[in-house]
Order: structure tokens, then C-alpha cells, then sequence
């Protein structure tokens, strides 16, 4: 699934313990999701302001848990429809995706969601060659975010609050990623991301 937009804001979470199944409870995501609820609130933060939706953001959350990691499911902000900001309603529609049997190819699940068997890697090779984007990853020991000059078509990859496997790192970094780190403390997943769209909406960045 390429992107055609030539100007994009991207977010790729590598959730290590979210389930790859359906037979998730929505009134237990912190247990029976494996940190559901962590997925849920950083899509939220990825693609929602006060009172409207932002333009031009995709969300790809790559899910590591049992039973048959990997599963991606990404959100674009642009295609989006019937889908509110809240936890449970975010994490019904990955719920929803997960019914699906992931391939490697994109499924489409409804508007603005769709779902893949790929692994983080993978994606970010496409993110990268196929979609042109400019790789990023979140890390405390990175750059200073505010003395860093961001491209118009960025994608940001951080991890959980487990963090990324050393592999995944090094072989993000070879890729060509661009260590940046928000601040000198270490912040929930979500709240990077908040952190990072507002710094990017203080530059003027749409």
C-alpha cells in the first residue's frame, strides 16, 4: 500500500506485547491486549487535536504479541470515518482488524485502517524506498529534537514502553534513521508523540 502524498507525517510504533488476535476484552486491554490500551492512546495522539482530526498523519502500529506476531495496523488520518478518540473505540477497530487473516499485502478493513502481516523492518523499508520518507527514531540518547532540522515528509519510530530490540535498532540506523530524543527524560510512547507534533506544529509543519 504506498502513500501518494508527497508531504506526510508518519508514526510507526513497535508494540512488543499487543496481541495478534481478536479474542482481546475491551474492558481489560491493559491485560487480555497486552497494552491495548497503550496502542489505542498512541493513535490517538498521532491523529487527534482538541476538536478535529488531523490532516495527512498515518499511524502504522506493528503488534509483537502472541499468538502469531508480526500484525500491522495503520491509520490514516485523511480516509478516517466513525472513529472517536477514546481508547475502546480505537481498539475495537483493531479488534476488528484482527479478525482478518494478515498477509503480507494490506487489507483494508474500513476507511482509514488497514491491516498486514508485515513486520517492522519490512515496513520501514517501504516507508523509506517505496513512499519516500525521511526516518526518525525516537531514542534518549538521539539528538535534541529542537536542534534538528525535520523534513516535510518524516516518519518517527519509537517503541514501546519495553523499547525497541537492539536488532531492530541497529538495522533501522543502517537504513539511514536519524537518532532524535524530546528531552533528557525518558516519556510514555504517547506522549512522545504529543511531543513531537507540537514541536512540529510550533515549526508552522502541516
Amino acid at each position: 500500500m504506498k502513500i501518494q502524498r508527497k508531504s506526510m507525517r508518519a508514526f510507526v510504533l513497535f508494540a512488543s506485547k499487543a496481541v495478534t488476535t481478536h479474542e482481546f476484552h475491551l474492558n481489560d486491554l491493559p491485560g487480555s491486549g497486552g497494552r491495548m490500551d497503550l496502542v489505542a492512546r498512541c493513535v490517538t495522539q498521532a491523529i487527534w487535536l482538541s476538536n478535529e482530526i488531523r490532516k495527512d498523519v498515518a499511524v502504522y502500529c506493528t503488534l509483537n504479541g502472541p499468538p502469531s506476531p508480526p500484525k500491522t495496523v495503520g491509520f490514516f488520518s485523511d480516509k478516517l470515518k466513525r472513529v472517536s478518540p477514546d481508547e475502546r473505540s480505537i481498539a475495537s477497530w483493531i479488534k476488528k482488524a484482527l479478525e482478518n487473516r494478515a498477509e503480507k499485502e494490506w487489507k483494508k478493513v474500513q476507511e482509514g485502517i488497514f491491516v498486514s502481516g508485515t513486520d517492522l523492518i519490512s515496513l520501514v523499508r517501504e516507508l523509506k524506498n517505496a513512499c519516500n520518507f525521511e526516518l526518525y527514531l525516537l531514542h534518549p540518547r538521539g539528538e535534541d529534537i529542537r536542534k534538528v532540522t525535520i523534513s516535510s515528509n518524516p516518519c518517527f519510530i519509537l517503541g514501546d514502553h519495553i523499547g525497541l530490540p537492539q536488532e531492530i535498532e541497529e538495522e533501522i540506523e543502517r537504513m539511514g534513521a536519524r537518532k532524535i530524543s524530546i528531552g533528557p527524560k525518558e516519556y510514555l510512547a504517547s506522549t512522545c508523540i504529543a511531543v513531537v507534533n507540537n514541536e512540529l506544529d510550533r515549526r508552522g509543519m502541516e
